[in-house]
Formats: C-alpha cells, structure tokens, sequence
C-alpha cells in the first residue's frame, strides 16, 4: 500500500502491517498533538495511536518496525472541486486537444501523481463531456493508475446551447431531459452536477452568465438524481441563480460569487455546503499575468474583497465550507493550487486548524465519505499523509 510524504512529494510504499514511531500527529478532533507518539496499523488500517513512552519498542508485535519521529502523521487532504481534463494553461488549446485521448490520459496520469505527492488523497472532479476523469476514476480503483480516489459527475446536466457545452452533452428541455434521464444515470456518476448559471463577467462587476433552469425545473433535477441517492452539487452565482439552487434543495453550491448574507443563513439552515472556489479569481491577481486589463483586475480586486468576506460570514454561521480549486482553469494548476486555495481561506481570516478541518473533514462530508478527513483508529494508512509541520501548509509558493 501507499502513502503519502507530501513534506518531501514523494509517495511510499509500506506494508499492509506495521508499526512506527511519530512526532506526533494532527487530527480533526485533537487539533496538533506535539509529542511523540505511536501507531500501529494491521491489513492497512490503524489499531493504536497513542503517547510512545520508552518502553513501546520492547513491544512491537510486527517486523516491519519504522522510524517517522521528525513526521507527524494527519488525515490527507481532499480538493472538492477540480477538471482533470483541464490543464490550466489555455482553455481553447486543451478542448482541441482532447481529440488526442492519449496526450489527456497521459497528462492526467501526471496530474493524479503529483496530487498525490502533495498528500492530495481524493479529488472531486466537476466533469467533462468526454468522460476522460470518469475514465481516470475507474483505472484509479482499478489500481492501473496511481493517484488519489476521484469523485466523479462525469457530466453535468445544462441547458443545450448556454455555458458547459464542454461539461455535458445538454438538455433542450425539461422534456427531453425526463425522456434521457435514465440513460444519463446508467452510465454512472457519484454525483449530479446542474450548472444553474453561467460565469461570472470580468470586466463588470456584478453581472452573471444567465440563469439555465426556472426553480420547478431545477427542482425536478434535483429529486431525480435525490431519489437515487446521489448528492447535487450546482454551479450556480449571483443572487438569482443562488437563490434559485437554494430553493430547489441542492447539497453544495459550487463557485457562489455574490451570495449573500441572508443566502448564507438560509443554506446553513438547509445544510447546504459552500466550495467558493476562490483560486480562479484570487490567482489572476496573485500571480502576474497580462492576459487580463486593468479595469478587469479592479473587478476581479472587488470581487475577490466581497467573497472573502463571505466566506469569513459563512464560518461565523457554521455553513459547511468546502475546500476546492476549481483546479484547470487558468492559473489555477493540478495540486499545486490547493495550497493557493488554502492561502486564500487564510487571507479570510480563518484559524488554521479550521482551514485543516475544512480540508480535510470538511470536505470528506461534503464528498459523502465519512472514512476520509480523519485520523483515529480504523483510519486506512493510505488515506493519511506524513508532514514535517501541519502548520506549514498555507506558507507554501507554488508558481
């Protein structure tokens, strides 16, 4: 089995069994314990972490017996929202290139690699019209690919002819959907993406793409893929196209530029979670680039001051707040870009053990897999990762 050293990028391989002495260890429920400490762990998964005293040596039960003591040991991390399909360089160049599937899968391959150097141990990807990242998550599990578990919509569900053409196949109607929909969920997905609305506009502050689906419409998505059991997560921003996702009942609003305070108060009343995806604006202007003018860096500089503040609100009210990139777009590349996305959730003003929290557990709600984010017994080892500093993360620069 595998796991993670993101402190050095490197991936080790370690036996089903074992045993090895810490630093310490970081974990949603203790925050940092700074001391030595033991874990022991049997057929991959953690049978005792406690305080190591002088005599834990004389009672190792396993042959494979491992010095981590300048390691502390915590729960991987989880990105919430990616495009493995995506390169974050050019939008246009990438689509053409997905008539070449072996350059994508060859890429991907790399992208999945390095996240998991990083101690990325799940991503949650938001789906591409091909299916090359449901591809990825079946040779992931297959164990064909190495890199972290993937989370899949594998495509999501638009409004034929409006944004995320290159998301999904799109619907015309609500007609043509209810006629299609059993075949959409046949092919298989984790979860339903409904894209609510379209993107935001950089060079006018508050104007959104329009909205896709009226809220019976929007409705009528979520209960059929709600009825399956399957989670809806909806790319939706601006105070209509939110309001619109919130009274259609979806589980996680994805991006969320200008939400609101009352938005905020009704979704933590519905338990609805919030990924706001701050990397794809706050990166253009934290990283030089002259692809963008001057009066649209103002804009982008409003926009990203408004959305900080909300996500400090949105911990005030205790909405379940996602950790996710939106890694693909620009400047906003695979791995690296969570530790951006970790930058931003600081420059917020949250403490960093909740940033971790958010992370890591957080986001593991979110993804609906309860076995990820945390660090306790009958943890899997390959779901954790080993750090020099857990602190260290936000102070990171990456491109």
């Amino acid at each position: 089995m595998k796991i993670s050293c993101s402190s050095k990028h490197e991936i080790w391989n370690i036996p089903e069994s074992g045993e090895a002495l810490l630093a310490g260890y970081w974990s949603p429920e203790k925050g940092l314990v700074l001391q030595k400490s033991w874990v022991r762990w049997q057929e991959g998964k953690i049978t005792l972490l406690e305080a190591a005293d002088i005599s834990y040596p004389f009672f190792c039960t396993s042959d494979n017996v491992f010095t981590w003591d300048s390691y502390y040991l915590m729960p991987g991390w989880l990105d919430a929202h990616v495009h493995l399909a995506l390169d974050s360089l050019d939008f246009y160049q990438c689509l053409d290139n997905w008539s070449r599937p072996e350059l994508i899968g060859m890429n991907i391959q790399n992208y999945l690699r390095h996240y998991l150097e990083q101690g990325i141990v799940a991503i949650r990807d938001g789906g591409d019209l091909p299916g090359f990242a449901w591809q990825a998550k079946q040779k992931v599990d297959s164990g064909e690919w190495i890199g972290p578990k993937i989370l899949s919509v594998r495509e999501a569900v638009q409004r034929k002819g409006k944004y995320g053409r290159f998301l999904g196949r799109g619907f015309n109607k609500i007609q043509e959907w209810r006629d299609l929909q059993e075949v959409f969920f046949a092919q298989g997905l984790d979860q339903l993406k409904i894209v609510v609305t379209g993107l935001i506009k950089f060079d006018t502050y508050g104007v959104v793409g329009p909205i896709q689906w009226r809220v019976e419409e929007l409705k009528e998505l979520v209960k059929s893929a709600h009825d399956r059991g399957i989670p809806v997560m909806a790319h939706a921003s601006g105070n209509e196209g939110i309001s619109v996702a919130i009274e259609a009942g979806v589980d996680s609003i994805e991006h969320g530029y200008y939400l609101t305070t009352e938005q905020l108060k009704r979704m933590h009343a519905k338990g609805i979670a919030w990924v706001p995806t701050v990397a794809p604006i706050g990166n253009i202007l934290k990283y030089d680039s002259d692809r963008y003018s001057k009066q649209e860096k103002s804009v982008l500089t409003r926009i990203l001051q408004g959305h900080l503040a909300k996500i400090q609100e949105a911990y005030q009210f205790k909405v379940s707040l996602g950790v996710g990139t939106d890694a693909g777009a620009f400047l906003v590349p695979h791995g690296d870009a969570f530790f951006d996305e970790l930058d931003w959730f600081k420059e917020a003003g949250l403490p960093k053990d909740e940033i971790i929290r958010r992370a890591s557990q957080g986001n593991a709600y979110i993804f609906g897999w309860p076995d990820f984010g945390t660090l306790k017994v009958g943890s899997a080892m390959n779901r954790l990762q080993l750090t020099s500093d857990p602190y260290d993360v936000t102070d990171r620069i990456h491109i």
